[in-house]
């Protein structure tokens, strides 16, 4: 049994103060100085895996994927501490993948085509961005069966995965027939346990593997749609009136010449 968890590295806003606030020139804010921490959901997500792989008495394999640079690694080794048996960053070597939802699935996907694993969890969401949609976007490009969001990993076997899953407060059970995609929301143990440094020992000379961006069709992939800017012409109207007759005069002319100026 395969499972397949995907985590993004994101720097801990938490961390930031206001007078450390600075804006760049893309209208972002500089973060290089903060410490990178898993995405909230994605830790869920990783920490489901290891209870579900823990309770179970079938063989589970544990793997993490990530799109990111070499500051990523540590977090790769801490994995494979932990019990993630393979560990797979694919290279970035821009911030382009922080606002393109679909170079990051597509990269995903050709990975799962690959090496078929029969359970692929996914946070809710996760900054630079924000979209929401990468459970959604993977799922259908694998044309995998999605629930979410889930926030218990209940048991799995060979042909299916039961997990509860919060629906506007409601709570329900739900199985899915493998192979399928979970997208983790929030979880009923969020926080991701911590290896041992014996653990870690065991791991220091083991690496990850190395794949390399995909990029999807041009065709299918969201384009932001150009604004033209419309300039705002400044109508004034000044009546020779006074009183109320300025007021009735501004109401009745004023605006009768406003509208001919739209």
């Amino acid at each position: 049994m395969k499972l397949l968890v995907s985590f993004k590295l994101c720097p801990d806003l938490e961390l930031l103060r206001e007078e450390d606030i600075i804006v760049t020139e893309e209208m972002g804010i500089d973060t290089h100085f903060l410490p990178n921490i898993i995405n909230c959901y994605d830790e869920s997500a990783l920490e489901l895996a290891l209870r579900l792989r823990d309770k179970t008495e079938d063989h589970v394999e544990l793997s993490a994927f990530t799109v990111g640079n070499e500051q990523t690694e540590l977090t790769l080794k801490g994995l494979r501490a932990l019990g993630f048996t393979h560990t797979v960053r694919a290279e970035d070597g821009c911030k382009e993948i922080d606002f393109s939802p679909e170079l990051v699935a597509e990269t995903m996907a050709a990975y799962v085509r690959e090496n078929l694993p029969d359970c692929i969890l996914l946070g809710r969401e996760a900054p630079v961005g924000n979209h929401g949609v990468m459970a959604q976007l993977v799922a259908g490009k694998l044309s995998y069966p999605l629930a979410g969001p889930v926030i218990d990993l209940l048991e799995i076997d060979p042909a299916s995965v039961t997990v509860l899953v919060s629906d506007e407060g409601r709570i329900q059970k739900q199985t899915l027939q493998l192979p399928c995609v979970l997208c983790v929301g929030n979880a009923v143990i969020s926080k991701l346990r911590v290896a041992t440094l014996r653990e870690r020992m065991k791991v220091s000379k083991t690496e990850s593997e190395y794949v390399s961006l995909v990029r999807p069709d041009h065709r299918y992939m969201a384009k932001p749609e150009k604004i033209n800017p419309i300039a705002a012409k400044r109508i004034c109207y000044q009546s020779q009136k006074s009183g109320k007759e300025a007021i009735y005069d501004i109401l009745q002319n004023g605006l009768q010449k406003a509208l001919e100026q739209i």
